[in-house]
């Protein structure tokens, strides 16, 4: 049994067993408690081993990169053991949040055997030097350039980094994630459909890497960010599988998921089988928004780790993108 079974048939939601019910008396609300622990019992059978072959999981490392205009980026990197079958996750906070934000959600997917890096993106958290400058930057202080910058350019080297990993073989840049909070889910929908517009050459992929988002309380507009961008290139908006999370309680999120999940269902085909779903659209019965709904507490209590593992199986380790280097070479 898999967890396609708890959404309806014809609707990107999913039925919801801890709403409020008619007293028990509902049948298919048991049945979808019920398909929720043989959820949990499938995930761990899934990702679990025997304690003779449970890895040594690689402790993670703080790195640093450098952007083309200087900026110094801080990021942490949660290798994965799985060498070239490794999904690569690039994980990205909301606004005047830092990467210390992702880290629950980051060893959960790094103990299941996924590669993750979180960054903290320009003005935010510890990468607020610029090279050869007295200036900080200060989130609250950045202009809309620099948000365009984030895209164009600390998205771009955090990627460049999971690419020398990717030739390292330590995982496999064919299967890439990213996962955004607030603004980091408006900023994964318009980085996304930059890496899908590089144009391929004869001698080296360039982009088109992005197959998944996981989008938390995505913001359809943030400052000059807009997650209508994706959708300006058809390719990427078919192809790319879209997982949406969100607080239903409030209403400018339900609006922003909303919107965003219609723009998907517009352009993306119809499955023939639940299996081949590539969309969906998950409320959490809260108020709470981006980060909150991801802390060490909430991510469980709310089941997004599971959530988000079992996205990341069905529409990445289970679909067949074969490793490939993916160094420059010369013509």
């Amino acid at each position: 049994m898999n967890f396609f079974w708890l959404y309806r048939s014809k609707r990107s939601t999913w039925l919801e067993p801890d709403r409020p019910t008619d007293g028990g008396k509902s049948w298919f609300m048991k049945g979808a408690i019920i398909c929720i622990g043989l959820m949990c019992c499938s995930l761990s059978l899934g990702y679990a081993q025997s304690p003779k072959e449970t890895p040594k999981i690689p402790p993670p490392k703080d790195i640093t990169l450098e952007t083309r205009d200087g900026v110094i980026l801080r990021a942490t990197y949660y290798p994965s053991w799985q060498g070239k079958e490794a999904v690569a996750v690039l994980m990205l906070h909301d606004f005047e949040g830092n990467r210390a934000d992702l880290a629950p959600l980051a060893m959960v997917l790094q103990r299941a055997g996924h590669a993750a890096l979180t960054l903290d993106l320009r003005g935010h958290g510890e990468s607020t030097t610029v090279k050869g400058a007295t200036r900080t930057l200060n989130a609250t202080q950045l202009s809309n350039e620099d948000f365009q910058r984030m895209v164009a350019q600390d998205i771009e080297q955090a990627k460049r980094f999971l690419r020398e990993e990717n030739n390292e073989g330590r995982l496999n840049l064919e299967k890439l994630c990213v996962i955004g909070v607030g603004m980091g889910a408006t900023l994964a929908l318009e980085w996304a459909r930059l890496d899908w517009s590089w144009p391929p050459l004869v001698t080296y992929k360039q982009g088109q890497d992005v197959k998944a988002l996981v989008l938390i309380s995505p913001e359809f507009t943030f400052r000059s960010l807009s997650g209508a961008s994706l959708f300006k290139h058809p390719q990427a908006s078919r192809r790319i599988s879209a997982l949406i999370i969100f607080g239903e309680t409030k209403p400018k999120a339900l609006q922003d998921a909303k919107r965003i999940h219609s723009m998907f269902e517009r352009v993306q085909p119809q499955p023939e089988k639940p299996e081949q779903r590539t969309l969906f659209l998950i409320p959490r019965k809260t108020n709470l928004q981006g980060s909150r709904l991801i802390d060490e507490k909430n991510l469980r209590a709310f089941q997004i780790d599971q959530l988000v593992l079992n996205f990341l199986r069905l529409r990445l380790v289970e679909q067949d993108y074969p490793w490939s280097e993916r160094r420059v070479t010369a013509q």
